[in-house]
């Protein structure tokens, strides 16, 4: 009963121009799709979008791990090099040659780390588009063109990617990308499919999770793989960690789970289009 006053108070009587139309979005949403524990959202064609490499490990190798463990198909697409991920490079000058040359070799070198962390996650094809590392915004047109091209060949059920609500700049423009890339697409197919936002750094909105306590292993080791990565941050910390909390929040019953919003491309467009006003 509270709930639902509460939820009445926020629609009537607080003025339209003051609250955000996202956040209204999903107010409206959680009314009628209460969070659930799922054993897999319905794919059999999975498509990770992934703003940096480890992206696809940290907000969702669990559930893809699950994915390649019933039988679907998986392809991760990475749509920035990863050059920007050394903060002692990041203090060198835009214009320093030596800044471009090490930016350089870790842009191969995390290639070649993702491509390791896609063996043990069992996806069967990763995508490397390369654009700029935090600059994903500056590039959305070419990369919602390869997107569309993707996409278009494959025909995904479900594409899992950053949910819009990510504070980082390359995970929103993520979304851009998709958003941006589908418009180019047949409606008639587009339609039907559906997108899983994922958390990274941000907490989200979660309407679905999934129990992923027999797959966290291998989510850690590919995580491993990531090795360039490791030193700035304690990572397994905190992605076992969220992980455990998810599994509580959600109820899920076992010890590890990943949280998502799950929604059909036509609601999720809506929702990033409310974020934009």
């Amino acid at each position: 009963m509270s709930h639902d006053l509460a939820y009445l108070a926020y629609r009537y009587l607080f003025p339209r121009w003051i609250k955000n139309p996202l956040e209204r979005s999903i107010v409206e949403l959680e009314r009628f799709h209460k969070p659930e524990t799922v054993e897999l959202p319905p794919g059999r064609r999975v498509l990770v979008l992934a703003p940096h490499p480890d992206d696809e490990c940290v907000g969702c190798g669990g559930t893809v791990r699950k994915y390649v463990e019933s039988n679907a198909s998986v392809r991760v697409v990475i749509l920035t090099d990863g050059r920007d991920g050394d903060p002692a490079v990041r203090q060198l000058a835009r214009n320093d040659p030596e800044r471009e040359r090490l930016e350089g070799e870790l842009a191969v070198r995390r290639k070649a780390e993702t491509a390791a962390s896609l063996r043990i996650l069992g996806a069967e094809q990763g995508y490397f588009l390369d654009a700029a590392d935090g600059q994903l915004q500056q590039h959305v047109a070419p990369v919602a063109a390869r997107l569309a091209g993707i996409l278009s060949e494959w025909r995904p059920d479900i594409v899992l990617l950053p949910f819009l609500t990510d504070r980082h700049a390359d995970h929103f423009a993520a979304n851009r990308c998709l958003i941006e890339a589908v418009s180019r697409l047949e409606p008639a197919w587009a339609e039907s499919m559906n997108c899983l936002g994922y958390e990274t750094w941000s907490p989200i909105y979660a309407n679905v999770y999934v129990d992923i306590s027999s797959t966290v292993d291998c989510k850690l080791r590919a995580l491993n793989c990531h090795e360039s990565q490791l030193p700035f941050a304690d990572f397994h910390a905190g992605v076992e960690g969220l992980n455990r909390y998810r599994a509580v929040t959600g109820m899920t019953g076992g010890t590890h789970a990943e949280a998502f919003f799950l929604a059909p491309l036509s609601t999720y467009r809506r929702l990033y289009h409310n974020l934009l006003l």
